[in-house]
C-alpha cells in the first residue's frame, strides 16, 4: 500500500475517534461556551501536545513488548475495539454537552486530561500505522497528519461552544449529530474486530 494511501487511512480513523466525546473534548466544548473561541484557542495547543507525548510513550512501550509477544497488539486492538464501542454508546447517549463546569480550564488541566485519555492508546496501537514506531520519517508523517487532525478537531469543538455560547437554541440539535457519528463509530469498531478475528 502506499504511503499517501496508508496516512489518508489513519487520518480518517484518527478523525472519527478524535471527534467523538469524552474528557477532552468535554472540556474543549465546556471552555468554548463559557469563554468562546477566542479566549480559548490555546487549549487545542494542550490537547495537540498531550497527545503526541501519549501516543509516542505508548507507542515504544507496545513495540518493545510486541517484539517478545507478538499477540499482544491483537489483544489491544481487541480491547480498542470495546473501547470504540463504549465511545458510540457514549456519543449516542450524549445530550449534556452544553452544560457548563464551575472553574475556567487551564492549559495544565486540558494537558494533564489529554495525556491520561484512553484514547492515546487506541491511536498508539489500532490508528497509527506500525512502521510508524519502527522508521523515525514515517513516524514524522504520521504525526503530522496526525497533528493537523487534532488542531482542526479540537478547533471544531471549541467552535461548537462558542455557537452554542451566541445561540442556546442550537443545541437542540446536537444528539442529531452526535448520533450520525456514534453510528460510524459502531463501523470502527467491527472492521477493527473483524481485522483482528479473521487472521
Amino acid at each position: 500500500m502506499l504511503i499517501s494511501q496508508v496516512l489518508l487511512q489513519m487520518a480518517l480513523y484518527a478523525s472519527m475517534i478524535l471527534v467523538a466525546p469524552g474528557p477532552t473534548n468535554t472540556l474543549l466544548l465546556s471552555s468554548g461556551i463559557d469563554n468562546g473561541f477566542r479566549s480559548s484557542w490555546y487549549l487545542v495547543i494542550a490537547e495537540t501536545l498531550g497527545y503526541v507525548i501519549a501516543i509516542s510513550i505508548w507507542g515504544s512501550f507496545l513495540v518493545s513488548l510486541a517484539t517478545a509477544n507478538p499477540w499482544l497488539l491483537d489483544v489491544v486492538r481487541l480491547f480498542c475495539s470495546a473501547y470504540i464501542f463504549y465511545l458510540a454508546t457514549r456519543l449516542w447517549k450524549s445530550t449534556n454537552f452544553g452544560k457548563n463546569l464551575n472553574k475556567p480550564i487551564g492549559f495544565r488541566d486540558l494537558f494533564i486530561a489529554t495525556m491520561l485519555n484512553p484514547k492515546a492508546l487506541l491511536f498508539a496501537s489500532a490508528i497509527f500505522p506500525p512502521l510508524a514506531f519502527v522508521s523515525l520519517e514515517f513516524f514524522c508523517l504520521s504525526m503530522l497528519v496526525f497533528i493537523a487532525m487534532t488542531l482542526s478537531i479540537g478547533s471544531g469543538w471549541l467552535a461548537m461552544g462558542g455557537i452554542l455560547r451566541s445561540n442556546r437554541s442550537w443545541g437542540v440539535h446536537t444528539p442529531k449529530l452526535m448520533r450520525g457519528a456514534s453510528l460510524v463509530l459502531v463501523m470502527f469498531s467491527g472492521t477493527l474486530m473483524f481485522s483482528v478475528l479473521s487472521r
